[in-house]
């Protein structure tokens, strides 16, 4: 078994501002969908500030990331930059584990990216989101 090094942090910038353009694309097609059925339902264009709406957007991105980091430990911004996601033991993270980076990363990365530059004040060089998932991203170098 190959040992990895941990991901450095431009690359886990880059593969989230590439999969942030990824979303965007997918919650542009998953926004037109709702409007249309909306528009068949109601005869109205425009749907109102709705719960609903918004936790289906968000039940998309969500999916996006379970879905591929299930699949392979990467997103596809993950694979151009050439990082995966790995527990601390280096095998597959838990769907618990993907859940709380999840829900750590936007904090980590919405505050001025204080929570992902944690890494270097951390004596085990990981970022809030790693902490609390129990998980790191590592660098896998081109063959």
């Amino acid at each position: 078994m190959e040992v990895y090094k941990q991901a450095h942090i431009h690359r886990a910038i880059g593969s989230v501002i590439y999969d942030a353009l990824i979303l965007l694309g997918l919650l542009m097609i998953a926004g037109f969908i709702a409007v249309g059925l909306h528009f068949w339902v109601t005869g109205s264009e425009v749907i109102p500030h709705n719960l609903i709406f918004q936790l289906y957007l968000l039940v998309i991105i969500i999916g996006y990331f379970l879905y591929f980091w299930r699949k392979s430990g990467q997103t596809v911004g993950m694979k151009a930059w050439r990082i995966k996601l790995v527990n601390l033991k280096s095998g597959a993270p838990t769907s618990k584990q993907m859940l709380i980076r999840l829900l750590i990363a936007l904090p980590a990365y919405t505050l001025l990216c204080v929570g992902v530059f944690w890494q270097y004040w951390s004596k085990d060089g990981l970022t809030w989101q790693d902490k609390a998932s129990h998980t790191k991203l590592i660098h896998i170098p081109k063959k």
